[in-house]
């Protein structure tokens, strides 16, 4: 190993830039998930399933089969989703709820201008 030292938590790409979320995204994402949507995966799979013989003989299940799979393809694309888009925040502290406006001012008085937050799921 070189002399160099490597950080597994900390980003290669700046996270606050458009590109540094880009760059991270394609880095941890499978390229062909990435560019192909559900609407285009789904009907591939389901017509290559569906000239097995046991698939022929199950037609009811066809249903909830696609319903899984829908639900597996969402479990990877929100994600990758998170990491396009940021999800820190601000607002102005005048837009507050009065209740919580007056405890931030009351604690650090008018300095305070905005609030950051994480928008989540």
């Amino acid at each position: 190993m070189s002399g160099g030292s490597f950080d597994i938590d900390a980003p290669r790409w700046d996270l606050t830039t458009f590109t540094g979320r880009l760059k991270h995204f394609f880095n941890i994402t499978d390229f062909t998930t990435a560019l192909l949507p559900d609407s285009l995966i789904l009907p591939i799979i389901m017509q290559r399933l569906e000239k097995y013989k046991f698939m022929q003989k199950i037609t009811y299940l066809h249903g909830p089969l696609q319903v899984m799979l829908v639900g597996v393809f969402l479990v990877f694309m929100v994600p990758a989703a998170c990491s396009l888009f940021p999800q820190n925040c601000s607002m102005a502290v005048s837009k507050l709820e009065p209740e919580l406006r007056d405890s931030i001012r009351g604690r650090y008085g008018e300095s305070v201008q905005h609030v950051y937050f994480n928008k989540g799921l």
